[in-house]
């Protein structure tokens, strides 16, 4: 089971989950938060690796294509050295998060990695929309939408 949540960092340097968010973040062009990716229990990226989350989204979205027509695709955080990886195997992906020395790793089912990430992806940029309008995600979306 794969479980993607989105948070958006408050001024007050805490979290709170995007969809309950009803102001625009603090600074538009720096938006700060996190993704907490989770498959079968298994946080592979959470809080505590928090970036410029619509960036983050933004790669996302193109590693979603990526991996879909090479069978692996990679990314660093914006601002951060961690590396994310999606490397299909079969019907099944293995999903790395390189965190410093640490390595998160889990194996999930294609399908299921890959709706969780369409619908958390496309729900955050949704919720984006509204807060922030005048930042364009729609080429984003559309890597999503295939």
């Amino acid at each position: 089971m794969v479980e993607i949540e989105t948070f958006l960092k408050g001024v007050d340097g805490g979290f709170v989950q995007v969809e309950a968010c009803r102001t625009p973040p603090p600074d538009l062009d720096y938006i700060e938060g996190a993704i907490r990716l989770s498959v079968d229990g298994l946080e592979i990226i959470g809080t505590e690796e928090w970036d410029y989350v619509d960036q983050l989204w933004c790669y996302i979205a193109e590693m979603v294509t990526k991996v879909q027509s090479s069978g692996y695709a990679e990314t660093y955080f914006p601002d951060q050295p961690i590396k994310l990886s999606f490397q299909a195997t079969g019907s099944r992906v293995l999903v790395t998060a390189k965190i410093g020395e640490e390595v998160k790793r889990a194996n999930a089912s294609s399908a299921n990695l890959l709706e969780a990430v369409k619908a958390a992806g496309m729900s955050f940029f949704r919720k984006m929309s509204e807060l922030a309008p005048d930042n364009s995600y729609s080429e984003a979306q559309q890597e999503l939408s295939v």
